[in-house]
């Protein structure tokens, strides 16, 4: 058994095509959720194995997962476009869930309204297998909750841009770039004009989101979130709301 990186110590394990995580009270939404998207012929997600009261093991995606955007294959324009595509066909997969699945659901994330689809929540490089320069995998399913599509590609747009101030620490593209990669993921993920013209503030509903769910869960006395807070992440995520309403024009105007 080898344990994974870039995920919590100690606690994430490869076991042959197996892998053995932690489980949550979502957990067992999340495994008929991922049964789902197996039967509607998605191949790019975990299939579940096992469920325990403590632990889940779901099958081991292959590829390679990295979060630094510095890195040319995962800050390529390949890889921004396939990631794009990646997500419409994950998205595509997701849509009727909520019409079929009847058991009781519990999710991490609070849903939100309208309840369009199951989105992954936290699409993002470090969620990501990739080939090369190409996105080919999709793993982390804890944060998937039930919400309009744009919900999770407003997420996906400011991680994969990233609308982040360059000032934070491992941004690498100026904003005349990242608005350019805004551009190309919209256009590669067939983004609708309504959904370009309504992101900016889909950006920053979604990390206030964020913020008010890491704050009441630090709150609450969970060590992740306590940690997380007391590092400065809800910090940066506020500053980046800012970040994004001060370039909104120049966003609306790339995204055409």
């Amino acid at each position: 058994m080898k344990e994974l990186e870039g995920g919590r110590a100690g606690q994430i394990w490869r076991d042959g095509n197996t892998v053995r995580r932690p489980s949550g009270p979502w957990t067992l939404t999340v495994h008929r959720f991922l049964r789902h998207l197996q039967n509607s012929g998605f191949s790019a997600a975990p299939i579940p194995v096992e469920l325990t009261q403590h632990q889940e093991t779901v099958t081991y995606v292959e590829g390679r997962v990295c979060e630094h955007l510095a890195d040319r294959f995962v800050g390529s324009e390949r890889m921004l476009r396939s990631a794009g595509e990646l997500l419409r066909k994950f998205h595509s997969a997701s849509r009727g869930f909520l019409d079929v699945d009847r058991e009781i659901q519990t999710w991490m994330l609070p849903p939100q309204e309208p309840p369009e689809i199951i989105c992954h929540g936290d699409f993002a490089p470090y969620n990501v297998a990739t080939e090369g320069d190409v996105a080919v995998g999709i793993i982390d399913f804890d944060t998937a909750h039930p919400a309009p599509a744009l919900w999770d590609l407003a997420y996906a747009v400011y991680r994969w841009a990233p609308l982040s101030d360059y000032s934070n620490q491992g941004v690498v593209f100026d904003v005349r770039e990242q608005l350019h990669r805004a551009s190309i993921f919209c256009a590669s993920y067939g983004a609708t004009a309504d959904e370009k013209l309504r992101l900016p503030e889909a950006i920053c509903g979604r990390l206030q989101a964020l913020v008010d769910f890491m704050l009441s869960r630090a709150e609450a006395g969970d060590s992740t979130f306590v940690e997380d807070v007391e590092a400065g992440d809800a910090a940066i995520y506020l500053r980046d709301i800012e970040y994004v309403q001060k370039n909104r024009d120049r966003l609306l105007s790339a995204l055409g």
